[in-house]
């Protein structure tokens, strides 16, 4: 499936600036079609897994 950039912006909850520095990096990957940018959604999905887990702090 692809998605709009705005979609994909609401898929992972956060912003235009940050979804293109993303992108930029190479994190999100995205096709074109035309003038228009569309996202794979497995690729949105392989990055929200790449993600490092929250680790807890534990107070001593």
């Amino acid at each position: 499936m692809l998605l709009t950039i705005p979609e994909a912006c609401a898929m992972i909850r956060v912003g235009r600036t940050k979804f293109y520095q993303l992108l930029n990096a190479g994190e999100i990957k995205a096709v074109k079609i035309g003038k228009k940018t569309l996202i794979l959604e497995t690729s949105i999905h392989e990055w929200i897994f790449s993600l490092p887990s929250y680790k807890i702090k534990t107070h001593c």
